[in-house]
């Protein structure tokens, strides 16, 4: 048992910077022998009574519980090491955030003097030298091109309709754009394209009512209004849908110019990034049908269909020049629509994977100085997370880096 005067003492010991490895130790048994909650009950007792004179955060506002919530998802008893196998090393990334750190986060609400436990040692996060160069994780915002050439930063404008064209006004509402069409709506079908800079992301209804997220570096191309026969949209970067089911009008997405997807009422996901490897689909539900342009006989042929929990991966070329397509089964549908739900998730994320991720969220550019070191990563954080928190769990997996403006120096 514990008294919440003993465990106030060990957090202002760590606040404090003055915690023994004896502290940290207790503090971290403490926290791992109670999963129940009480630890937060202890906590406001010790406030209330005087002992921490650090004002304590609203822990029933969303932010907090979303926080402890992944604390509490992330934990297990053995990932409190880091592991070292043969082959690649696999970091685990949240689940590298003790309860002890949690806990510290807490109570210090954004102190930089965050502690974990490895085997070997203590690290803490960069201090007040690092923060002078942080980065701020991106955020909700867009830019949309109208069909005359205009564009509309859509992060700096406020709700009502942004634009009208040919009848049909372009609405924003609470971060979301939205089409809406009036009995004047006629002529010829013009287009719009909603594009989304490198630390940006955003969300809209298209005008037949189905749902579009873009991530950050990515673009949508659609008409203000759909013709009568089909629905046909343009794609790049990283796009998510759940489309509306219309037998009559077939729903298709052209990604980047390299492959048809034809949706028959669904869910799913697109990441056609150009410096990724493969352009990768991945059903959530429903059904897809996925065809490659052909510019060579030998594409022929190259269509399939993709069942829930399945991703098709176009090959940037195939053995004679030309994309190729195939299929994997179970796909981890969570780990692929993270970004849409606010997370990254790096399961088995080599490095370069992951600073890919990073590059289109925080804005920056990444460079090797030397060879790429072959260390992979699992686990999960949120994506409303400073780079600097980044910086402390990736220097503490044995890589090393150097800050120059956006521009992130690998040396390690």
């Amino acid at each position: 048992m514990y008294s919440p005067e003993r465990l106030a003492y060990l957090l202002s010991k760590i606040e404090t910077k003055t915690a023994t490895e004896g502290d940290l130790a207790e503090l971290l048994h403490i926290l791992q022998e109670d999963q129940t909650g009480k630890v937060v009950e202890a906590l406001e007792k010790a406030h209330a009574a005087g002992i921490s004179s650090r004002p304590l955060p609203d822990f029933t506002t969303p932010y907090w519980k979303d926080g402890i919530r992944e604390v509490l998802s992330a934990y297990r008893p053995d990932t409190t090491a880091l592991p070292i196998e043969t082959g690649p090393k696999r970091v685990p990334m949240f689940r590298r955030w003790t309860w002890a750190a949690a806990a510290v986060l807490l109570v210090t609400a954004g102190s930089y003097f965050l502690y974990t436990i490895t085997k070997d040692k203590n690290v803490t996060v960069p201090g007040p030298a690092m923060a002078q160069q942080n980065i701020l994780p991106g955020k909700d915002g867009a830019v949309l091109t109208l069909a005359d050439g205009r564009q509309i930063v859509l992060d700096s404008v406020a709700n009502g309709i942004v634009a009208t064209q040919h009848g049909a006004n372009a609405v924003l509402k609470d971060g979301s754009l939205s089409y809406s069409t009036g009995a004047g709506t006629k002529g010829e079908m013009v287009y719009n394209t909603l594009s989304t800079p490198k630390g940006r992301q955003f969300r809209m209804e298209l005008p037949d009512g189905s749902k579009v997220w873009l991530n950050a570096a990515s673009s949508i191309r659609f008409p203000t209004v759909f013709g009568e026969s089909e629905r046909k949209v343009e794609i790049r970067g990283e796009v998510y849908f759940e489309v509306i089911h219309q037998a009559a009008r077939p729903f298709k997405v052209n990604v980047n110019n390299r492959a048809n997807i034809e949706v028959l009422g669904t869910s799913f996901n697109v990441n056609s990034y150009e410096n990724e490897e493969t352009i990768n689909t991945t059903l959530l539900e429903g059904s897809v049908k996925i065809s490659l342009f052909a510019p060579a006989s030998d594409n022929k042929g190259q269509a399939l269909m993709l069942k829930p929990g399945q991703q098709a991966r176009i090959s940037q070329t195939g053995s004679a020049g030309t994309p190729a397509v195939s299929v994997v089964n179970d796909i981890d549908t969570d780990k692929i629509i993270a970004w849409k739900n606010g997370y990254f998730n790096f399961g088995k994320a080599s490095l370069q994977e992951v600073m890919r991720q990073l590059e289109r969220w925080y804005d920056i550019e990444v460079v090797y100085e030397k060879d790429i070191p072959d260390i992979h990563f699992v686990g999960k954080m949120t994506r409303n997370i400073k780079l600097s928190d980044l910086f402390q769990i990736l220097e503490s997996s044995g890589v090393n880096f150097k800050i120059e403006g956006k521009k992130i120096i690998v040396t390690k």
